[in-house]
């Protein structure tokens, strides 16, 4: 079966020519063996807040041949699962050999401050807007734990109440004689 050594889609026997490349047909493709890139250590690379944004810098590291590993921040992948989505960030991880590399391939498209960012340099700047950040998470925790709070606290008062007056009158007649045994 000719193939053609551009696009390398196959063509059924009688076709010369690739009829979107313009080329001439070859009867087999070469055989490329890619060289095994041994995993040593893996190496944060990156974090990123959400999946799109983990998936385009996978797709371009995985276009020039470097492996990538995503790992979801403490129950990130249940909450993906569930919910499609994650807020607590993605961790990217590639090989120790290939960092440097893979820095300038996620660097190609991104301005200056991104970069910083993208390259993990810790400057007290980011560890203040990281404790802002914190702070801003668990003052919104606190006001959803009160807001659950007033929504469930009254039905679940109404509930205790409707099984005391419930054991109440089931046990006063008892008490006072009627019910005789």
């Amino acid at each position: 079966m000719p193939w053609c050594p551009k696009c390398k889609l196959e063509y059924r026997d009688g076709f010369e020519k690739c009829n979107d490349c313009k080329i001439d047909l070859i009867e087999e493709l070469e055989k490329h063996e890619k060289e095994a890139i041994v995993f040593d250590t893996e190496v944060l690379l990156t974090s990123v807040t959400d999946h799109i944004h983990a998936d385009i810098i996978e797709a371009k590291l995985n276009d020039s041949g470097i492996p990538v590993l995503k790992k979801h921040r403490e129950i990130g992948g249940y909450l993906n699962i569930y919910m499609g989505m994650t807020s607590l960030g993605i961790d990217i991880y590639v090989p120790s050999k290939l960092l440097e590399e893979a820095k300038e391939i996620i660097s190609l498209d991104v301005s200056e401050g991104e970069v910083a960012l993208l390259t993990n340099d810790k400057t007290s700047d980011d560890e203040e807007a990281i404790k802002k950040a914190e702070k801003e998470y668990k003052k919104k925790r606190l006001m959803r734990v009160w807001i659950i709070l007033l929504f469930f606290m009254p039905g679940f008062i109404w509930l205790i109440y409707g099984l005391i007056t419930m054991l109440i009158n089931l046990f006063s007649p008892l008490q006072h004689g009627i019910i005789s045994m």
